[in-house]
Formats: structure tokens, sequence, C-alpha cells
């Protein structure tokens, strides 16, 4: 069927964007404020935590000041070397476990290679020790929102909101919990709001559209994707979504040619073919599922799949008419 452009993607944008976060954050070099250190059971299950590589490990280099090793796993992070990072800043937190700022580096790199659970509980060990730390919030809301846990998603963003409204990012991210969680309406209400504070943001336009999409507003989903096209004009994704708007506004010429712009040629008839379907239109869909076969005739199941279907409904429109 047609394919929509996951919002997973979208989501690799805000992965991006922790990146230098992170850096900023631990840059600042603020003294580390007096906490608890870690008893030995909690050390001993924070070491089976951070042994996300147990085969081919690299070894910090010995003896090397927790400033220079902080530098090295820093640039490494910088380099997305996580493994490296990681070793690096695990090397200190041996000697430093209070150092929150290190372990809020740890949970995004977690974050970041997909170790979801590791992730969330190095954050919280974070937010446990440092609450007001927003960009931890943050992180850990982005780590809920990748496991589908959107109710607690959306509690981290809004905290993070509410103790400062003016972070684009965070809107965005809110706009696409709602989004996939199928609350449309609060998803625009968000992604607009990240707009104002930031509207050269093709991810979020990308969002906003598919919200508009979600509520069968076509024409407003269309004049977004335009706007997003402006900024991007090479992006494959506007285009797809394009499509999508205006195949579902029976404008079936102008939508074969966004698909088309989408990059690749096999697709874009397949997808307007299933317009052509869902519209009743079977002949038509029949002949573009035809020819995206032609195309691609050895491993396009899919347009071999939806050509059938589109058949079976041709022969049952006409023998109904007979």
């Amino acid at each position: 069927m047609a394919r929509r452009p996951p919002i997973r993607r979208l989501l690799a944008a805000a992965l991006v964007l922790a990146l230098p976060l992170c850096l900023s954050q631990c840059a600042k070099k603020t003294p580390a404020p007096a906490v608890r250190g870690l008893t030995p059971e909690e050390t001993s299950k924070l070491e089976s935590l951070h042994n996300p590589w147990p085969t081919q490990k690299p070894s910090p280099p010995e003896d090397l000041p927790a400033d220079r090793l902080e530098s090295l796993g820093d640039l490494a992070l910088k380099n997305r070397n996580y493994e490296n990072s990681l070793v690096n800043y695990l090397q200190i937190l041996k000697e430093h476990p209070e150092r929150a700022d290190l372990r809020y580096k740890v949970g995004v790199i977690f974050l970041m290679t997909g170790k979801l659970d590791a992730a969330q509980k190095e954050l919280a060990t974070v937010l446990v020790r440092q609450p007001q730390m927003l960009q931890a919030h943050e992180a850990l809301g982005l780590v809920l929102l990748q496991k589908k846990e959107y109710p607690l998603a959306v509690d981290e963003f809004q905290y993070v909101l509410a103790q400062d409204s003016n972070r684009p990012k965070t809107h965005h991210l809110l706009g696409v919990t709602f989004l996939e969680s199928g609350r449309p309406e609060r998803a625009i209400f968000e992604l607009k709001a990240a707009l104002a504070q930031n509207p050269r943001q093709v991810s979020t336009l990308l969002a906003l559209a598919q919200a508009y999409m979600q509520i069968k507003d076509y024409r407003q989903a269309t004049a977004t994707l335009k706007q997003a096209q402006t900024l991007a004009p090479r992006n494959k994704n506007i285009y797809n979504s394009m499509g999508m708007a205006l195949a579902a506004q029976k404008q079936y010429p102008q939508a074969l040619e966004a698909f088309m712009k989408s990059g690749d040629e096999a697709q874009a008839y397949n997808n307007i073919g299933v317009h052509y379907f869902m519209d009743g239109r079977y002949e038509e869909a029949a002949k573009c599922f035809q020819r995206a076969i032609e195309l691609r005739p050895t491993f396009y199941q899919e347009a071999k799949t939806n050509l059938q279907r589109a058949l079976e409904k041709l022969q049952e429109t006409r023998r109904d008419g007979s």
C-alpha cells in the first residue's frame, strides 16, 4: 500500500540535536553539587548496566587525568564514536560517581545507540540527583517516546516546557508524541508553537503536515508541505507526503509527479494506484500496479498483490454492472 514516511524518521533529527546539546551542557563545567556516593550494590548494578559491548571493548589510556579523559570522550562523542566515548566517561565515573553531567552524556549515548532501557535507567539516576536538569528530562522523554510510552513522554516534555517554554525542540517532540499517539489536534498546537520559535525546521513542518492529514485537512497539509519544499527542495519525504496529500484531493497527475520526485518510480506508480483503488477506479489502479511491476518485475511483490486485488474488484464491478 502507499508508504507513509514514518514518524520515526522525524526523530532522527532530534537524536542528532541531542549531541551538541549534551556537549554544550558539559562545556559549562559548573561544580558538581554535593550528593551521596553509590553503595557497593549500586556500583555493581551500574557496572553491569554499562557493559553494552562485552567483547572487544577498548580500554582507556592508563593514568590520564579526568579532564583529559573527558576531552577524549567529548571528541569521540562529537565524531559519533559512541563506544570510545562511553569507555572514557565510565573511567571517570569510577572515581567520580557523583558526576551527573557525565551520567547525562552516558544516558544520551545509550539513547542514540538504541539501548533504551539502559538510557532510561541512567537518565532517571541523573534526575534523582539533579531534578532541575531540563536536558535530562527532555532526553528521558525522547526515550519514552521511542518506547511508545506516550503518557510518560508527555509528562516529561510538559514538565520541561513548564519550566522554559522557549524550547522549540521540546515543542516539536511533544507534538510528535501527540501525533504518534493519535491526538493530531494537540500535535498541531505544539508543532505550531515549535514553528513560531523556529520557522525553518523542516522536520517540524513534515510532522505538522502529517497531523493535518490525520484530520483530513489535505489543503492545509499541502500548504505546509510547500513551505517545507522551499526550505528543502530535494527532501524525498516532502514529496512523498505531498503525493499523499494531493492524491487525497483527487489531484492524481500532480500526485504522481510528486511521488516520482520522492525517488522511486515503481513505488510512485504503486502509491498512485493505491489511491485510485481507494477511489473505486479499479481499471486505473490496475494499470498503475502493472506499470510498477514492469519497472521492477523480479521483486515487487507489493505491486503484484495490489494488482491482483484491483483485477478482482474490476471483475466484480463489471459482473455487477452486466
